[in-house]
């Protein structure tokens, strides 16, 4: 195998290559639109297609033999699977998939054509080695998730390179108890990334997080924790489960604490709940401040009024005009 140096100049030179070629392909596409006509589109009836669900075994051969099939009844030759597997780099295939993936016409062609790459690109024999996890590491802080260069450069899939970076940044990080310090840093970036929302388009494109909060680069901030560890700590333990049952909003975590700050109370028996907020009974104020407090490690052992102190510069009340004007916005697909 080549040396690390060797394959990202390598890696260079391919990127530099593609951009070219898209570049290329831009302009092409941009002056033939202009001459041609549009053309009608012919009714096809809808077929209910499988999607999301794992292949089968037979599938899997199904898929190999269509692929072998195809490249011997069009006498492609020895480069036949490289050039079905590349289809967009030679224009005599580039429609190949269309013919494969009638095999199985239940499955979208797109995911026939995505399943061959896995099972003609994979090697289950052959571990990672130390040299190869290094590589992963280090391109991606150069170049960033571009699996499918690093993945041609190594002669592995793009989703095998990619889940290779996956398990190796998981490797690299805690696990177990969060120290308060932890706790801190995971709110000032969760703060500063919805500062940042309220300037920006309110997406529902990744609705099932519901800020769309960017974990990923949350995670490489912190440098302790995965994405998807600091992403379930938020909502999971650190976000009220109230939200849920439809009895507190994320955004009452903010009006509570500025309501307890402006109280400057000793102890909770001197706060009157009741009259807290407007718009929250008494019980369910009282019930979010012990969640919150649930949270504090050994700060636990303070006064109300410390407490007060130590939460309110997690939460940042500032961030509460940011999130309100970001709720406000109309959601855009």
């Amino acid at each position: 195998m080549d040396s690390t140096e060797n394959i990202l100049e390598n890696v260079e030179l391919s990127r530099e290559k593609r951009k070219q070629k898209h570049e290329h392909i831009v302009d092409a596409n941009c002056s033939n639109k202009v001459s041609k006509k549009k053309k009608k589109k012919k009714k096809v009836e809808p077929v209910e297609l499988v999607r999301g669900k794992r292949f089968s075994r037979e599938e899997d051969e199904t898929v190999k033999e269509a692929v072998l099939s195809y490249i011997d009844k069009h006498e492609l030759g020895e480069e036949g699977l490289n050039m079905v597997l590349k289809c967009k780099k030679y224009p005599q295939v580039r429609n190949c998939w269309k013919e494969i993936g009638a095999v199985l016409p239940w499955r979208p062609c797109e995911s026939v054509y995505y399943r061959a790459h896995i099972l003609f690109e994979r090697d289950e024999n052959r571990k990672w080695t130390e040299e190869e996890c290094d590589l992963v590491l280090k391109f991606y802080e150069k170049y960033g998730p571009d699996w499918r260069t690093l993945g041609d450069a190594l002669g592995k899939h793009r989703f095998h390179v990619k889940d290779a970076w996956r398990r190796l940044n998981v490797a690299n990080k805690k696990r177990g108890k969060w120290s308060q310090d932890e706790y801190q840093s995971l709110f000032d970036l969760v703060n500063m990334d919805l500062r940042m929302k309220a300037f920006e388009e309110r997406k529902s494109k990744h609705g099932m997080l519901r800020d769309n909060i960017c974990w990923t680069a949350i995670s490489k901030q912190m440098g302790t924790r995965a994405n998807p560890v600091c992403c379930m700590k938020w909502y999971d333990s650190l976000t009220s489960p109230l939200v849920a049952e439809g009895k507190w909003a994320d955004v009452d975590d903010y009006r509570l604490l500025i309501a307890l700050d402006d109280v400057d109370a000793c102890c909770m028996e001197n706060v009157d709940w009741d009259s807290l907020l407007e718009h929250r009974p008494g019980d369910v104020c009282r019930r979010r401040w012990n969640q919150m407090v649930k949270h504090l490690g050994e700060q636990q052992n303070g006064s109300f009024a410390e407490h007060v102190e130590v939460l309110m510069k997690r939460y940042c009340p500032d961030v509460l005009e940011a999130r309100e004007a970001y709720y406000s916005k109309p959601i855009v697909d």
